[in-house]
């Protein structure tokens, strides 16, 4: 199997643009598997939905894997990526005000 990345965090707003970027590079990154982990169901549904629309839109031919199972999201990943803000928006609120 290829490059494997999970991201933790993976229904954060900021993934859109993380995805964007593994695009634009996947000719120094080729990127085989792709996996949005996050405790969030609607957030996970609405990024990983999104996500999806950018990389067949975008022809990507590798594999995009949305879970709430962190196990399944590390196992075997090439790289990990973690995204997320212990407290969320209220302990960003608190830590950028």
């Amino acid at each position: 199997m290829g490059v494997k990345i999970a991201v933790v965090g993976g229904g954060s707003t900021y993934t859109p643009e993380l995805i964007e970027g593994f695009q634009t590079r996947r000719d120094r990154l080729p990127v085989d598997e792709l996996v949005l982990h996050d405790i969030d169901d609607e957030r996970l549904e609405i990024v990983g939905g999104l996500a999806r629309r950018i990389l067949q839109k975008q022809q990507w031919p590798g594999r995009l894997v949305t879970t709430k199972d962190r196990a399944r999201a590390l196992d075997g990943a090439s790289f990990v990526i973690v995204q997320l803000r212990v407290g969320g928006q209220a302990a960003r609120l608190v830590d950028e005000t």
